[in-house]
């Protein structure tokens, strides 16, 4: 490689944004389940004969049945660690090892924690079986299939199209997330009409989890849109200047 080309290929990956606002929205919105967990996790392993008052924080079927908490959790606690800073283009550039390491860490853990959670559905409500389970196993298998196309695309080097589904199951994993902020909106808006904010709030409880989904996939699908528009927008000018070259 000769030196101009070297000097080039160290400038593109200087000039590499770390994407804090990306990355740290995420932070935040995988740290609402991801730090819970840790606490959760470490009650859990203590075990009941702890002092009665920070037992009573734990329900008492997290202490008979462990064993799905810890996968859930230990789950919830990589995806929390690693995924976020896969979304760091000055990450990929400069830690390509540790990009793909953390990538593989990520992805295992959104098939596991998509996977546990029908389990620990089925270890904590094992007689609900209404729309609500519906929802988390729709969510679940959404969860598996976004997280296995973005693996099959980076296995065959289609970067963009890997990138856009790793943008799409991250979408759908969050879709548990989601529904606590409409709750505050639909609260700020319904929460003094009791009547109506009863039948929202069962819908809510209900539907939340394939609500959340929509809404973040409509977000993430309206990103990609607004990129392919500024790309189309770019296109011509960089035409006109090779032209006028």
């Amino acid at each position: 490689m000769s030196d101009s080309i070297r000097i080039k290929s160290d400038t593109k990956m200087k000039n590499k944004p770390f994407n804090w606002p990306v990355v740290g929205f995420l932070l935040f919105m995988t740290g609402i389940p991801g730090i819970p967990a840790i606490f959760m996790l470490a009650l859990v392993a203590l075990g009941p004969g702890m002092d009665e008052s920070i037992s009573s924080l734990v329900n008492a079927l997290h202490f008979e049945t462990p064993a799905a908490i810890f996968v859930h959790g230990t789950a919830g606690i990589l995806f929390f660690l690693t995924m976020p800073f896969q979304f760091s283009p000055a990450l990929r550039a400069k830690k390509r090892k540790l990009h793909k390491k953390g990538g593989y860490i990520a992805l295992l853990s959104g098939y596991v924690m998509g996977l546990s959670g029908i389990w620990m559905h089925h270890v904590l409500s094992p007689d609900l079986f209404g729309m609500r389970y519906v929802s988390l196993v729709i969510v679940s298998i959404s969860m598996c299939i976004a997280f296995s196309l973005a693996l099959w695309h980076i296995i065959n080097r289609n970067v963009d199209v890997h990138r856009k589904w790793m943008f799409r199951a991250v979408a759908i994993t969050l879709a548990v997330i989601t529904p606590l902020f409409v709750e505050v909106i639909m609260f700020l808006l319904f929460g003094q009409l009791e009547n109506i904010f009863t039948v929202i709030n069962q819908l809510q409880h209900d539907y939340g989890r394939l609500v959340g989904m929509a809404i973040n996939l409509a977000i993430v699908e309206y990103i990609f849109f607004k990129e392919t528009v500024k790309k189309k927008a770019q296109y011509p000018l960089s035409m006109m200047v090779e032209n006028n070259d």
